[in-house]
């Protein structure tokens, strides 16, 4: 019984997977030096370790920035785990259920309460809330899924919430939302503003190191897989189009390439990047998934 107990603890102490084409390898102590953000050694084992099986089971990527990390304040407060809501955004517009998203602030001007798009706050109006609705499939019938957030509830007055209230409530708008229209995929899995509006971590900027992606990926920068490089191709597809191979063209000509193939690993995954902030902002998502006729801009 010990031997079996010993492999398992063994197992759990490093993960590897995939996302998006993307391999992650994650042990204790990487975790520990670039992923906690806060006093990186107050953390326990236990809490790293429960992290990163939470990033494996939940197809979370902590190497790409923002997405996800671990914060640790103090010794007798529990570590906690935060996703950013491009996590919450990409995962949506990878769930084929999903159709669409608005979402904005609520201000009020004069003695109107009104409900606009995007997060820019006008002379004159007073910001009230953020909201979000998204439209998705659920047993073949088409469904709504609307959050309304007060600011009120959530702003503390610190650090981003004191700059940028608007864009703030907003995320929790979205994340609220895309929750409630996919609970089972963000079972346990809360934005940071949530988090910091439940008390649960602090709204103050704390030190900590950025990841260095350019030697994470591979020490050789490898080229990318066929499999890679057609992921990229079905992921615009999916959400552009007969837009998709343009739009890959001019994204790949930013780095200067005009080509997909041979691409390096690191390159391959700031086009990702790049994509995949192009998709956010799309909110008609379009396409049927399969791969354009012509599945490379050179050879157009």
């Amino acid at each position: 019984m010990s031997t079996a107990l010993s492999r398992a603890e063994q197992n759990a102490l490093s993960v590897s997977y995939d996302v998006l084409g993307t391999h992650v390898e994650l042990d204790l102590q990487f975790v520990k030096r670039y992923l906690v953000r806060g006093r990186a050694d107050l953390t326990t084992d236990q809490e790293l370790v429960f992290f990163m099986n939470t990033c494996k089971m939940q197809g979370l990527n902590p190497l790409v920035s923002g997405e996800v990390y671990l914060i640790k304040y103090s010794k007798e407060d529990p570590a906690q785990m935060v996703v950013g809501k491009d996590a919450f955004l990409r995962r949506a517009y990878l769930d084929p259920n999903y159709l669409c998203k608005q979402d904005g602030i609520t201000v009020q001007r004069g003695n109107q309460i009104v409900q606009k798009e995007g997060c820019c706050l006008y002379p004159g109006e007073s910001l009230v809330g953020g909201w979000c609705r998204v439209t998705y499939l659920r047993a073949g019938k088409e469904r709504t899924s609307f959050r309304e957030v007060s600011l009120a509830e959530y702003n503390k007055g610190r650090a981003l919430w004191k700059t940028s209230p608007s864009t703030m409530i907003n995320k929790v708008a979205v994340s609220q939302c895309i929750r409630d229209a996919f609970p089972k995929d963000y079972e346990g899995v809360y934005s940071e503003e949530e988090m910091v509006a439940s008390g649960a971590i602090h709204a103050v900027d704390a030190d900590y190191t950025e990841i260095p992606t350019e030697n994470v990926v591979a020490e050789d920068d490898p080229i990318i897989t066929n499999d890679q490089r057609q992921e990229l191709f079905r992921t615009a597809k999916k959400y552009l189009g007969d837009a998709a191979n343009g739009v890959i063209k001019e994204i790949i000509g930013r780095f200067g390439f005009t080509s997909t193939n041979g691409l390096k690993t690191s390159d391959f995954l700031k086009i990702m990047a790049e994509l995949e902030e192009i998709v956010n902002n799309s909110t008609s998502p379009d396409g049927d998934g399969e791969l354009p006729q012509e599945d490379d801009p050179e050879e157009q």
